[in-house]
């Protein structure tokens, strides 16, 4: 227990690890809330312009289409009917249409030049239309007594469902996201304390080491308390970054306060295994781990849309592995999950990924290190 507090004030006397891990975070975050001011609040949803080519009919998609709105008197989309394609290819390379759907009976072909909220948007409602249909179809089957009721429901609540899919959460400002980001990196520069530790119970890279190495204590014992110990702190600076984000910046996190503190803290878990990690399984000097450790961070960033948010969508279309193993875009896509489509079962899916791949890092650091032997201390 003594030494767990040893750590907790080592990492207190480091004000390069406590100005990299709160400092630059808050001061990134103020220039991004000064870059975005209230813009995402000035923005008011407006239709979505739409173009349909009918190949074969279906009435009731159309229909649909034309009256669902996303709030009273506030239409989701603005349809303009093609006859041909080639008239829908050209309203949509002239931006008259953000994009269109080739109708083919129950069957359907969207077209997008690029990834947007208005595209995800019109996909969503594709999606919750197709997935009605073969719940009537199923009904229909097992249950033919029972279609008029499930049509008449569905009627009455299409409405309400399509809205919720893309927008039930609280949040609906897109430059939030950057926020996301920021709060991902910032657990993720964890990894630099991480590579501190990995360094202090190594005995041929540091004084510390050697003299830990030949103390009784066992090394996975030793490894676990600068683990934890650390981890306890940097989840508190988490927090306090979190408060700034949401009370200073005015950026809405939702309220689930429980579940965005676990997804922050997991994400800090990683940040600080994935330094452990490099720091001993790497060769090299200790300048050259601290390097691939900001490498490690900074890249991870990029890739979950902290300088360019559409990376995401890229990486989806193109790779979409990348997404599901990153560990910002994961972290990122927990907040989302949260605040704006108030999905719990993918905010637990992102979540249980994340928590992976920190038991992996830290299991990796503490196999490597029980295996590794020194000929003389």
């Amino acid at each position: 227990m003594q030494y767990f507090f040893y750590q907790i004030k080592m990492l207190f006397r480091s004000p390069v690890a406590l100005f990299w891990s709160v400092g630059f975070p808050v001061i990134l975050g103020g220039l991004f809330y000064f870059m975005f001011g209230n813009i995402g609040n000035a923005e008011q949803f407006s239709e979505v312009p739409v173009g349909v080519v009918v190949e074969k009919e279906n009435d009731s998609f159309l229909e649909l289409m034309k009256t669902v709105e996303v709030e009273e008197d506030t239409a989701m989309f603005k349809v303009t009917e093609y006859k041909k394609t080639e008239d829908a290819e050209a309203a949509l390379k002239a931006e008259e249409i953000a994009s269109y759907v080739i109708v083919k009976g129950e069957d359907f072909e969207m077209v997008v030049i690029e990834s947007s909220i208005s595209s995800s948007l019109l996909k969503t409602f594709i999606d919750q239309y197709k997935q009605n249909y073969a719940l009537i179809e199923e009904v229909a089957v097992k249950h033919p007594e029972q279609v008029a009721d499930v049509v008449m429901n569905l009627y009455e609540d299409s409405g309400i469902d399509i809205r919720e899919v893309p927008l039930k959460g609280q949040d609906k400002d897109p430059y939030t996201q950057y926020f996301y980001a920021l709060l991902a990196m910032a657990c993720l520069i964890a990894s630099s304390v991480g590579v501190q530790n990995g360094l202090n119970i190594q005995a041929d890279l540091s004084s510390l080491g050697a003299r830990r190495n030949v103390a009784p204590t066992r090394k996975m014992t030793q490894v676990l308390i600068d683990f934890f110990a650390t981890l306890f702190i940097y989840c508190i600076l988490m927090t306090g970054v979190l408060a700034i984000l949401v009370f200073a910046y005015k950026r809405d996190f939702g309220t689930n306060v429980g579940l965005v503190l676990l997804a922050t803290y997991i994400g800090s878990f990683v940040g600080l295994a994935g330094g452990t990690m490099l720091a001993v399984i790497l060769k090299g000097s200790k300048s050259t781990k601290e390097g691939i450790a900001v490498a490690f961070f900074m890249v991870s960033s990029f890739l979950g849309g902290l300088q360019w948010v559409d990376i995401t969508y890229i990486l989806e279309k193109h790779c979409p592995i990348i997404n599901r193993i990153n560990p910002a875009t994961l972290m990122v896509n927990s907040y989302k999950s949260l605040v704006v489509f108030g999905d719990i079962s993918q905010y637990a899916v992102n979540v249980i990924t994340l928590l992976g791949i920190g038991i992996i890092f830290l299991g990796i650091s503490i196999m490597k290190l029980r295996r590794t032997r020194y000929a003389s201390l």
